[in-house]
């Protein structure tokens, strides 16, 4: 007797689980995107989020990993979690740099995203230097060689470098301007 009464328990209670949700594994919704954050920022609150959501029965948890190491948020830490989001507060060059992902699991399964970077960008100042006078006929064309100066990003993530202006032909301080856009003004 006691046999049927726990079968018909757990007869009930699979009928219960089954008519409030399907279990199920945890599937991304959104995974977290690369950042490049410039050096010279003069915002006062030097943070990133990167953004992470997955749906699963039950709800899954998350977790994070820095260049392939667990990074633990602590209430002391620059690392918070807010949901699947990762918050990182007081940007550190040498310590933040690197590639994250997420991870969400629950009891059914762990997925883990794609890899999101986190570099940082700079751009030095042009020399200041005179160059000498260059003469040409009317008509002709002229190549002025002024490189850019010390930078870094890579290209596809911080944008392209191109010519926007040019003041006279004895001056290229300050004529290359960071773009979002692989689409630059005429020379003028």
């Amino acid at each position: 007797m006691t046999l049927l009464w726990k079968l018909l328990l757990l007869q009930s209670l699979m009928g219960c689980l089954a008519e409030s949700s399907v279990l199920q594994s945890p599937v991304f919704t959104k995974q977290p995107g690369s950042i490049v954050f410039p050096v010279d920022s003069q915002e006062k609150n030097r943070e990133v989020v990167f953004s992470c959501e997955a749906q699963g029965s039950p709800s899954p948890l998350y977790r994070w990993k820095l260049n392939g190491t667990a990074i633990t948020p602590k209430s002391v830490s620059h690392y918070s979690l807010s949901g699947g989001n990762l918050r990182i507060s007081n940007l550190d060059k040498d310590q933040d740099a690197g590639t994250y992902q997420c991870l969400a699991f629950n009891s059914f399964g762990t997925i883990v995203s794609r890899e999101a970077s986190l570099t940082f960008a700079y751009m030095e100042n042009f020399k200041t230097h005179r160059r000498s006078s260059v003469s040409v006929r009317e008509g002709q064309g002229v190549v002025l060689l002024c490189g850019p100066p010390s930078h870094s990003g890579e290209e596809r993530q911080a944008g392209r470098w191109g010519w926007v202006q040019i003041r006279d032909d004895t001056d290229c301080q300050a004529r290359y301007k960071r773009r979002q856009s692989k689409e630059l003004p005429p020379l003028r």
